[in-house]
């Protein structure tokens, strides 16, 4: 009988040990999985932020002052109109859920625009303890009118 259960179970063999490492590995997996959507969540947001920052940008680039170009010829662009164009653009573009962190910055120099903006992105998930859930990001874009002569934009 000895000799039968020796060789159905031999002593030395290890064979489901590993089970206790499978909830460790699942634990793993999970804040790997969770790690890895709180990164793609927020590239994909700050790509929104800068795309809606160009297209503000391209606007506000095509608010030609004119009185500037009827009376002097020359291209220059309205401040007030470009920081009108450029917010209500920015606005509008963002993408659903973004949330601007204060107010966007436009400075308007002659015939080029900057417009700087900070978005607040929140973290689906942050397992990990003592890290916030939330991360500013910043960007900026400028475009310079058509014919203006300028060739940077001020501040960016």
């Amino acid at each position: 009988m000895h000799w039968i259960l020796g060789r159905v179970f031999p002593a030395n063999d290890n064979a489901g040990s590993a089970i206790f490492l499978a909830p460790l590995l699942a634990l793993v997996a999970l804040y790997l999985m969770a790690l890895f959507l709180d990164l793609a969540t927020a590239i994909s947001k700050a790509d929104g932020l800068d795309q809606s920052l160009s297209l503000a940008a391209a606007a506000a680039s095509t608010q030609v002052s004119s009185r500037q170009f009827y009376q002097n010829g020359v291209v220059r662009l309205d401040p007030v109109s470009s920081q009108q164009v450029a917010v209500r653009q920015l606005e509008t573009t963002l993408p659903k859920g973004a949330a601007l962190a204060g107010t966007p910055y436009v400075v308007i120099s002659s015939g080029a625009v900057c417009v700087r903006a900070s978005e607040m992105i929140k973290m689906p998930f942050t397992l990990f303890p003592g890290i916030n859930p939330q991360i500013t990001y910043s960007s900026s874009s400028s475009a310079v009118a058509k014919g203006s002569g300028t060739s940077t934009a001020p501040d960016c």
